[in-house]
């Protein structure tokens, strides 16, 4: 092996592989190269060949075909069902938000920013992904905005659940004097600003990324620690510090939510219910960041072994294993995308009654045109629109935040 190959493989450990490392297509030889879960495969070729040139990778160096082809069909089609699975949901949430106007409050334009970050996430990162564990190849644009959007995007994710989790602070902590500055209008700025901040910080993704021999990686200088120290301070603002802050908030929370406190001037029974709706949607808050913190971690800390562990030879069962346990770590963060939509079903009652209202429409949709249409029925129908109507326009009113 050359010194540049010697040199590709040294820095192909940097912070790409926390979203988008090399992919497992091929095992690598050198120690110094782990098999990595996603990019553009790594050809054992010898040669300077371009990526857009090559149709058919070759098959992983040193996996046995049937380990091969079992990773290209298996793991493409759990990202296929994740994606489509979490594109229909998110789109459903986004929808329910922006058709009811009930539902427009300063929590669900937090959780309106979520469901963007996961569509964001699902449709530009794992879809190319699947096609490229699959065998697909691609160019040096894809390996940029790819990678450049995998990381812009859970840096949203991890500001906006931290946004939610200080506005629950706010809300229950100083309900009082939050009333002023919680506002719908500065949680649509706080969501602007989340994503201006995330495409700023995670730039030099956009800008140091390169594809060379197959290898889509960040190179920011020749020993490699240019690169370390990104993907260091990457872990630490998409992961640690989000998690403390909202660990810190939920803290406080517990504190003041779980403890009996006076009615002052509500009736106790009012009183009572608000403490409880507060609780209910404090709950799915919670539950949203806890199945963040949860699919996020192996990844994680797979890839801090990676970084930082002493160069030493894998045997070949070991080397599958750790391949197994990265592709299924992956699988997962992906998987994250779309787990709130069912959260927000399941733990919340105004979205369960729109998303039961949403698929009562696509049924009755469906079924309207094998009805009768006689003058009696018209009738019916009429009546039952404009009572439907007029409950409408006195129940849909701004919608309130608890």
């Amino acid at each position: 092996m050359t010194d540049s190959e010697v040199f590709v493989t040294d820095i192909a450990t940097t912070v790409v592989d926390l979203f988008a490392p090399t992919n497992f297509s091929e095992r690598v030889a050198s120690t110094n190269s782990p098999v990595f879960v996603y990019s553009s495969p790594r050809y054992d070729t010898g040669t300077n060949t371009s990526l857009d040139n090559v149709t058919d990778p070759p098959p992983m160096a040193g996996f046995p075909e049937s380990f091969e082809t079992t990773i290209r069909i298996v793991v493409p089609t759990i990202i296929a069902i994740i994606a489509i699975i979490g594109l229909i949901g998110n789109g459903t949430v986004l929808y329910i938000i922006f058709k009811y106007r009930e539902m427009q409050n300063i929590t669900n334009y937090f959780i309106a920013n979520l469901a963007v970050t996961d569509v964001a996430m699902l449709a530009i990162c794992a879809i190319p992904t699947a096609a490229n564990i699959a065998g697909m190849p691609i160019g040096e644009g894809l390996c940029k905005g790819i990678n450049y959007m995998q990381f812009v995007t859970v840096q949203a994710t991890c500001c906006t659940l931290t946004a939610m989790s200080i506005d629950r602070y706010l809300l229950i902590v100083h309900a009082v004097k939050s009333r002023n500055t919680r506002t719908t209008t500065r949680a649509i700025i706080v969501n602007v600003a989340v994503w201006i901040g995330s495409f700023i910080v995670h730039s030099p993704v956009a800008i140091f990324y390169r594809l060379e021999k197959g290898d889509c990686y960040l190179y920011m200088g020749h020993d490699g620690a240019g690169a370390r120290f990104y993907y260091l301070g990457s872990f630490l603002s998409m992961y640690v510090v989000p998690l403390v802050v909202i660990l810190m908030c939920y803290a406080k929370i517990l504190v003041i939510v779980w403890r009996k406190t006076s009615a002052g001037t509500e009736s106790a029974q009012a009183h009572e219910r608000s403490i409880r709706q507060k609780r209910k949607i404090t709950r799915m808050v919670f539950i949203v960041v806890l199945l963040f913190a949860v699919c996020w971690a192996p990844i994680h800390c797979i890839l801090l072994w990676d970084k930082f562990r002493k160069n030493f030879d894998l045997s070949l069962t070991t080397e599958m294993a750790v391949t197994v346990l990265r592709l299924f770590a992956f699988c997962l963060s992906y998987a994250n995308s779309l787990t709130n939509p069912f959260i927000y079903a399941f733990t919340t009652a105004s979205f369960k009654k729109h998303f039961k209202r949403v698929l009562s429409c696509s049924t009755r949709n469906e079924t309207t045109d094998t009805k009768s249409m006689g003058p009696s029925n018209t009738y019916k129908k009429i009546g039952k629109f404009l009572v439907e109507s007029q409950s409408t326009f006195k129940t849909r009113q701004p919608a309130q935040d608890v």
